[in-house]
């Protein structure tokens, strides 16, 4: 199901998209990554399998196995998450919803695009579609917005990494 505001200048970024490039830009798409921290490596099957697991304490075994979900299993894994005002990673507590915490998504969403041959040709497809990130419920009426990730905040990262990825692409 599309939203309307799909029209020929826009790209609604959703997991149930009829657009392959849709589905592979969104949070839920199975496309596995590695992020560093530090010495250690955290592998990650989804934008959304890394964004539910820093919900969990640092080193917990929920946080390894959320990592490695995607698509509505990682962002139900998130919901029973322990309370809590930050997130950790690195040994660095970042607070939920601040500039610091949506640099987190841009890393995943950077390693997502490095990592995935996949997800380099449908952001090189997107030509210069303005991206949007309307989701919407089995009626059609939308969900609320993100209050951690904003769509505004969720589409400019994809708008700055494909300035990124096209300008790596021409000094090749």
């Amino acid at each position: 199901m599309e939203h309307s505001s799909d029209s020929p200048t826009t790209l609604n970024i959703a997991s149930y998209s009829d657009d392959w490039r849709s589905r592979l830009l969104s949070t839920f798409a199975h496309t596995p990554f590695t992020v560093s921290c530090g010495a250690i490596n955290i592998n990650c099957a989804s934008v959304e399998g890394f964004w539910q697991g820093l919900k969990w304490p640092e080193g917990s075994a929920d946080r390894e196995r959320i990592f490695g979900l995607s698509a509505l299993e990682a962002k139900l894994a998130g919901q029973g998450a322990p309370a809590t005002t930050h997130v950790r990673l690195c040994g660095r507590d970042v607070r939920i919803g601040s500039a610091e915490h949506h640099d987190l998504a841009r890393l995943a969403m950077r390693a997502k695009l490095e990592q995935n041959a996949s997800v380099q040709r449908a952001l090189e497809a997107t030509d210069d579609l303005v991206f949007t990130h309307v989701l919407v419920d089995e009626t059609g009426r939308p969900y609320p917005d993100s209050l951690t990730l904003p769509a505004a905040v969720f589409c400019a990262i994809w708008t700055e990494l494909r300035v990124e990825w096209r300008l790596h692409q021409s000094q090749r």
